[in-house]
């Protein structure tokens, strides 16, 4: 195995958070800190993909406010789960049965927004994007062990999942899956297999199509017969990033949602609470606090919502792409200035 990077940045998840990761990457720049690999998973796989396609900030940020990127924000994609009834009564069977997985769910058809499975058709502009040289990149997933007959049965303590990450193959020589194995009890007795894989011949758009798969969010992807969920399996793969780099920096996210931690727990078997306690006993060398986002942020975001009217959920966008784009503006600052705080704050102490 070749040597370590010196300095990995881990974009962890978040559909609405993709300027922000852009942000706090000119930030990192600005601060002589630019990581050298990049770990994204969830909506952060997107955000790396764009770092990747595009060489420097201003290019960047004009991709992500583009009527191209704009078109598919305010594409109408919400299912028939949207109905509230739905959701309360998954939501709240999930809430009220504390067990680790013990059925194979069905995130086959239960998922909530319709995400199209080649992105070259929605991202034309990224389709020749590759994992490049000069920003290193790994991008979360998994491989779903299961097939959509066996939906509903009872799990026995079966994997269900593997996780999988996607990268090139010269990045691929630096990783030894055997030390990178999560210890944690919380982890260990869950649905997903111990040991992860690494697959080095798919192109980053559809391993960053693969990593947005959410669990009764966004269905799964289907390649020749395989199915592979997201980078929710993992948002902040701290094992892999101290496996890889010397340095490690992270965002400090929210606690998760009771319906989070629930879906989590249902669909993995493992609590994402206790999850981001153990990523602190991994002492991250810097934490980008983003705790405060919704309410720095509310508003200036696309976000769901309840539409009491129709007693289902839905979407506010913005009122015109020129909200759009102020609005991608101002995401995009919110993740500058909180890194320069976040780094700089702890530079004092």
């Amino acid at each position: 195995m070749e040597d370590t990077f010196n300095n990995a940045f881990i974009l962890s998840g978040g559909g609405t958070r993709l300027m922000i990761y852009l942000g706090m990457y000119a930030a990192l720049e600005k601060l002589q800190m630019q990581p050298d690999v990049l770990i994204g998973t969830c909506g952060g796989a997107f955000a790396a993909t764009v770092i990747n396609a595009f060489p420097d900030t201003t290019l960047r940020k004009e991709y992500l406010k583009s009527e191209e990127y704009f078109q598919f924000v305010i594409k109408k994609r919400l299912t028939k789960e949207k109905k509230l009834l739905k959701i309360g009564l998954l939501s709240l069977k999930k809430i009220i049965d504390k067990r680790n997985a013990p059925f194979i769910e069905d995130v086959f058809s239960k998922y909530l927004a319709d995400i199209s499975q080649d992105f070259t058709k929605d991202f034309p502009s990224l389709a020749s994007t590759r994992f490049s040289k000069e920003v290193p990149t790994l991008i979360l997933g998994s491989e779903m062990l299961f097939s959509p007959d066996e939906v509903g049965q009872k799990r026995n303590d079966r994997k269900l999942y593997q996780k999988v990450i996607f990268t090139d193959s010269e990045t691929a020589k630096r990783i030894d899956i055997e030390k990178i194995v999560i210890s944690s009890e919380n982890y260990r007795n869950s649905g997903v297999a111990v040991t992860p894989k690494i697959v080095t011949d798919i192109s980053l758009l559809t391993s960053a199509r693969i990593s947005i798969s959410d669990m009764f969010y966004v269905a799964p992807f289907n390649l020749e017969d395989t199915y592979f969920a997201g980078g929710a399996i993992d948002l902040i793969p701290i094992e892999l990033a101290r496996h890889i780099s010397k340095a490690v920096i992270i965002e400090k996210k929210q606690s998760y949602s009771a319906v989070e931690e629930a879906f989590v727990r249902a669909v993995l078997g493992y609590s994402g609470t206790k999850r981001l306690e153990e990523i602190q006993n991994y002492t991250p060398d810097h934490e980008i606090d983003t705790r405060n986002i919704k309410r720095v942020l509310e508003g200036y975001y696309v976000k769901k919502k309840i539409c009491w009217k129709r007693l289902e959920i839905c979407f506010d966008y913005p009122a015109s792409y020129q909200q759009f784009r102020e609005d991608m503006d101002r995401q995009w600052n919110y993740g500058f200035q909180q890194t320069l705080k976040s780094i700089q704050s702890k530079s004092k102490l």
